[in-house]
Formats: C-alpha cells, structure tokens, sequence
C-alpha cells in the first residue's frame, strides 16, 4: 500500500502548497479590488465637493456680477436726474440773468435823462450782470461737479458693501 500513495505524495504536497499560495493570491485581489472601491468612492466625494464649490461659487460672480449691474445702472439713472436738474437750473439761471440785463437797460433807460449818473449806473448793471453771470455758471459746475462726485461715490459705496457682504455671510 505505500507503494500507491509514493506517487501521489508529490502531488499532495505541491496541491498541499498550492492552496494556500491560491489562498492568499485570492485574498490580495479582494483586499486589492476592496481598496479600489474605497478609493474610487473617495474620489467620487470629492469630485462631488469640488463641483458643488464650483457652482456654489458660479452662482456668487453671477450674483455679484447682476449686482454691480444693477448698481451701474442705478448711477447712470441718479446721473440723468441730476444733469436734468443741473439744466432745468441752469435755464432757471438764464433766465435770472436775462432779467437782470433787462434791469440793466432799464435803469440804463431811466438814468441816460442825467448823463453822468446815467453811465455810472450802466456801468454799475453791466458789471452787476457779468458779476451775477459768472457766479451763476462757477456754481453751475461746482453743482454738477459735486453731482458726479456724489453719485460716483455712492456707486462706489454700493458695489463695496454688495461684494463684502456675501463675503460676510460665510
């Protein structure tokens, strides 16, 4: 009898030592194929965070952008209202001044009866309406000058607080 199990012994001990190297191959690919899916699985979180920021921040440059349009916008509004109310007085001023040259000639018309006095006092309106008329257009363009500054500044004042609010909220 132990001559039929002295063939079989040496294929015993090779099945004997080929099943646990089989053993610990098909444990290595699990462990393998297990990490695999971990690691895809990270992967996949992450590439889902990285694309919510990118939308979360997509969605803050469209609202900042709508924003200093809006603002933009605003100011060129507050801009036409104050140039139409710079003209409006400046022809308030026009006027004025056309009333104070008809003045002039009036007086010019009543005093020429004396000569001396008559040129005294049309000299006197003369430079009393080119006095009034440059008055009239240094405040033109100080208004309209302040004007802009204003509106500029709020504009400015704006577009900071919208971009730093949002940053605020976070």
């Amino acid at each position: 009898m132990s001559r039929i199990l002295d063939p079989i012994r040496p294929y015993l001990w090779a099945a004997a030592l080929a099943l646990p190297a089989v053993a610990i191959w098909f444990a290595y690919s699990h462990g393998v194929s297990t990490e695999r899916g971990r690691w895809e699985k990270a992967q996949g979180k992450e590439a889902a965070a990285r694309a919510a920021q990118q939308k979360a921040n997509d969605d803050e440059s469209a609202r900042r952008l709508t924003t200093q349009k809006e603002i933009a916008e605003n100011a060129v509004q507050e801009r036409d209202v104050a140039l139409d109310a710079a003209d409006a007085a400046a022809l308030s001023g026009e006027r004025l001044r056309q009333q104070v040259r008809n003045l002039t000639l009036s007086l010019a018309a009543s005093s020429a009866r004396t000569p001396a006095s008559g040129e005294a006092a049309a000299a006197s309106a003369d430079l009393l309406a080119y006095v009034q008329q440059r008055l009239d257009e240094s405040a033109d363009g100080i208004a309209r000058y302040a004007d802009e500054a204003s509106i500029a500044g709020r504009a400015c004042e704006a577009s900071y607080d919208a971009l730093t609010e949002s940053h605020a909220r976070r």
